[in-house]
């Protein structure tokens, strides 16, 4: 199982409608994902504590980050969503 964190300024609702568009990729592709939302401020110590697959952020994260980071924008406004969907779909079938 693949484990995505999610992170937007606040963990409320944009995090929450980009978690639900990665889960429902994994779904449509057969693929067992789990996400965990966080704040920006919170992400690195949850990357650090989750060792995730990669971390989809609608946001700048600061600090040292060494799994895919995808940005998450796409998932809010279609824009790039075919490239960024393949850029996830790569992540999730390794």
């Amino acid at each position: 199982m693949k484990l995505i964190l999610v992170a937007c300024g606040t963990a409320l609702a944009t995090s929450t409608v980009v978690d639900r568009k990665i889960e429902q990729i994994a779904q449509e592709n057969g693929i067992e994902c789990k996400t965990v939302q966080a704040k920006a401020v919170d992400a690195i110590k949850k990357y650090e504590e989750l060792h995730p697959d990669a971390i989809v952020c609608t946001c700048q994260l600061e600090g040292e980050i060494n799994v895919p980071l995808i940005n998450g924008r796409a998932f809010l406004t279609g824009i790039n969503i075919k490239s960024t969907t393949d850029q996830l779909l790569e992540i999730l079938k390794k």
